[in-house]
């Protein structure tokens, strides 16, 4: 007899531990990124030039960072731990690659809209309802279900037969529950940091912020 399917609130509990540790390392990083940029003046001249680079390559370098960060690093460590078998490591790569650059390309016209929307100063109130609006509708209609379906496609062997056969309501439902509670763990406090600094430097920390996380995982994670 299949095991009954978990409740919102196990979901939830499940989520938070198995994301805590690796969630409050990522902060402490995130926050000293954020600290240095605000109080070493030293590095101020580094910053720009990112500033400079992210305004003059737009999108682009959002696409091409993202897909490098989120993906080609990762995967480059997964391949090391052993993590992805040696037949598959090409098929994962390319996946990783296209899979992040089109997150990268997401989340770069997030940025850019709720810049346009909202402003760029790091008021309270700017910086929640943008936390909010990354979190709540981008995150539930956009990001989950994207990651849910592609990464569903991947771990089914890069077969959309298989996955459908492995697919049904209560799996589906419980699977977008774990992915959206673990990204909210991770990401809430993340973000609002992120939405902190100027826009142009939004992408490079939120890049700098995945891959890390992506490696804490990659490390402390048996699965």
């Amino acid at each position: 007899m299949p095991s009954p399917t978990p409740s919102f609130w196990s979901v939830c509990k499940a989520g938070f531990r198995r994301n805590r540790v690796p969630a409050v390392i990522l902060q402490l990083f995130a926050g000293a990124i954020l600290l240095l940029y605000f109080l070493a003046p030293g590095l101020r001249g580094f910053f720009e030039s990112i500033e400079e680079l992210k305004a003059a390559s737009g999108p682009g370098f959002a696409v091409v960072s993202t897909a490098i960060f989120g993906g080609l690093i990762p995967w480059g460590v997964m391949v090391y731990r052993g993590r992805i078998s040696r037949k598959e490591q090409w098929k994962h790569l390319t996946f990783f690659l296209f899979f992040w650059g089109l997150q990268g390309a997401a989340v770069d016209w997030l940025y850019t809209q709720q810049t346009i929307w909202f402003g760029s100063e790091s008021s309270f109130k700017v910086l929640m309802t943008k936390m909010l609006v990354d979190q709540g509708p981008y995150n539930l209609i956009w990001a989950t279900p994207n990651s849910l379906i592609l990464y569903g496609w991947k771990d089914a062997g890069f077969s959309w037969k298989r996955l459908w056969a492995q697919s049904t309501a209560s799996t589906l439902r419980h699977r977008f529950l774990t992915i959206q509670v673990s990204a909210w763990v991770v990401w809430v406090p993340a973000v609002l940091m992120i939405y902190s600094l100027p826009p142009d430097l939004q992408i490079p920390l939120f890049n700098l912020v995945l891959c890390f996380f992506s490696l804490v995982l990659a490390f402390v994670s048996k699965n």
